[in-house]
């Protein structure tokens, strides 16, 4: 299972950030996660216009189980 994992911030407070997680990837390969990442951002940004994301990107728990 690939999570998409991303870091936003207020708008207005730039130094108050969260990490947040939607798990909506399965059985695919990481460059496919982050090409359809795009547009699952985009949507989240578009529901939360308070917020702006800095940085996201795609962990594979298999992966991130072994470490």
């Amino acid at each position: 299972m690939l999570r998409l994992v991303f870091t936003v911030c207020l708008a207005t407070e730039p130094d108050i950030c969260e990490q947040r997680e939607l798990q909506i990837f399965e059985q695919i390969p990481l460059m496919a996660c982050m090409t359809g990442a795009i547009p699952e951002l985009a949507v989240w940004r578009q529901t939360h216009p308070n917020w702006r994301i800095a940085r996201w990107g795609c962990v594979n728990d298999r992966l991130a189980a072994r470490n």
